[in-house]
């Protein structure tokens, strides 16, 4: 399944297909914009199948109802979900308009990576773990973007070749640095979710 989504202030181009064999994936992903902020959140249960797909579709149903709250409390509370289920690994990335800032918390191996207008690659450090619904710490980086930031954000399915790094650029859309990287991405046993976004 590819996905785009013209957002006004961000184009985002979304890829998702399942681990072979499987009718559904257990990764799930969540945009949504408003006057003041775009948010996107990605959440991999662990395992595959139908228990992974229920504790990463329960951390996005709290995020849908809730994600005006900051990006911790967000965490905290797709956390309090979690018990009874397998667990998740959850990036939420909250862009605010007004301060120019992202917000980031994170707990496990989502991986995300931000591509400045100049050129430049940043990638913030992951926390370990997963949720599971035992109480936790997290820890929110603030990240300045402008115009033309171009992110990223995979679950491990993907597995990210250093040469796709040149395949992100302001010259371009998410749509086509998204089809390049998937004619390029190896068959992958897991599920798997690459999200593609660039700041208008």
């Amino acid at each position: 399944m590819i996905e785009h989504q013209v957002l006004k202030e961000m184009d985002i181009s979304i890829y998702q297909v399942a681990k072979k064999g499987n009718w559904c994936s257990g990764d799930a992903f969540y945009t949504v914009r408003t006057d003041n902020y775009i948010l996107c959140a990605m959440a991999d249960g662990l395992g595959s199948g139908e228990e992974a797909m229920s504790a990463s579709s329960a951390a996005m149903s709290v995020i849908k109802k809730d994600h005006d709250l900051d990006t911790e409390s967000l965490m905290d509370k797709c956390n309090q979900v979690m018990w009874g289920t397998r667990g998740v690994v959850l990036t939420i990335l909250k862009f605010d308009f007004r301060s120019g800032v992202i917000e980031y918390t994170n707990v496990g191996n989502i991986s995300c990576t931000f591509y400045k207008p100049s050129g430049e690659l940043y990638r913030p450090v992951p926390v370990r773990g997963y949720l599971s619904g035992k109480k936790k710490k997290f820890k929110t980086q603030r990240i300045p973007y402008e115009k033309d930031t171009v992110f990223i954000i995979y679950s491990d399915g993907v597995v990210f070749d250093p040469v796709y790094h040149a395949l992100f650029s302001k010259k371009d859309t998410p749509e086509r640095m998204l089809n390049r990287v998937v004619d390029l991405m190896e068959e992958s046993n897991d599920d798997t979710t690459l999200l593609v976004g660039k700041v208008n």
